[in-house]
């Protein structure tokens, strides 16, 4: 199992159906959740990510590293239908990539990871950005057993992004207690636009699987480009502590938010050296 859970970042998905887009285009956005997860949690890897959050504590964000992947879910008035827009190299069948390698030159790398699975997804491009939908009724099925809607939404983007089942990926993780790198932060908006604005926004050879780069232009930088648009607030005050975001955020989510958000006394003490690290602890252990 633990060398089944790795994401290699490139994947070759259309699912099993493709979204129809059509009936959600109108709705607006009305808040956002972000979803952060290790790129692996294969062993080695989680091992290697578990020493470094010590270390992120202390190294100023502008050479931080989060070898995360970010995920935006999008809540939409007058829908239980919760839908997950997210970009990375996602190739379809009309993929320029498909039958080139990674890189665009033949056999300059391996081909992607073929995944099976029976999500539903649209794609903004012809590959890149994709928006995967979790019904209602999916989300009714198994949510009873899994506790929180949000918990049950990490869990089901956690499994799509390492290709098992939800049962799978808990049995794993909750045996080798790597739930606490993963992490999801609730959010207002104050530009609440429909959906069909945000996916315009995102239509352009830009945001397609072959502009993706590794450290430059990815899912983390997505995700910030997202909360951005919307002007995306945090909900809840914890999710403000200067330790808990450096540990938990990329710095330009973080960036991204900040510059959203009004002044918050929590945050801005948590910015100053030494001070800061004692702030934190205290509010966190109250």
């Amino acid at each position: 199992m633990s060398g089944k859970l790795i994401s290699t970042g490139s994947k070759t998905n259309n699912g099993l159906k493709s979204l129809n887009i059509d009936e959600y285009l109108n709705k607006k956005i009305i808040s956002i959740t972000i979803h952060v997860m290790p790129l692996s949690i294969n062993k080695n890897f989680t091992n290697f990510q578990t020493a470094g959050v010590f270390f992120k504590t202390f190294i100023p964000m502008v050479v931080n590293p989060s070898l995360t992947h970010v995920a935006i879910q999008l809540n939409l008035e007058n829908t239980d239908d919760i839908l997950i827009i997210e970009y990375g190299q996602y190739l379809t069948k009309d993929s320029d990539l498909k039958n080139k390698g990674l890189f665009g030159s033949s056999g300059s790398s391996k081909e992607p990871r073929e995944i099976k699975n029976d999500n539903i997804y649209y794609y903004i491009n012809k590959d890149g950005v994709r928006i995967t939908i979790f019904t209602s009724e999916k989300i009714k099925s198994i949510g009873s057993e899994f506790g929180s809607i949000s918990y049950l939404i990490s869990s089901l983007i956690a499994s799509q992004y390492y290709n098992v089942t939800v049962k799978e990926f808990w049995q794993f993780s909750e045996r080798l207690d790597y739930t606490f790198l993963f992490y999801l932060c609730e959010c207002n908006i104050k530009n609440k636009i429909m959906l069909r604005e945000l996916i315009d926004k995102f239509k352009g050879e830009n945001w397609e699987a072959r502009k993706y780069n590794v450290l430059t232009h990815n899912c983390q930088t997505f995700g910030a480009e997202v909360i951005k648009l919307l002007k995306a607030v945090r909900k809840n005050e914890k999710d403000k502590i200067r330790g808990n975001e450096k540990l938990s955020l990329p710095g330009c989510i973080i960036s991204a938010l900040w510059h959203n958000e009004d002044w918050s006394l929590t945050n801005t003490i948590g910015r100053i050296p030494i001070v800061g690290l004692i702030h934190d602890f205290i509010v966190v252990n109250k």
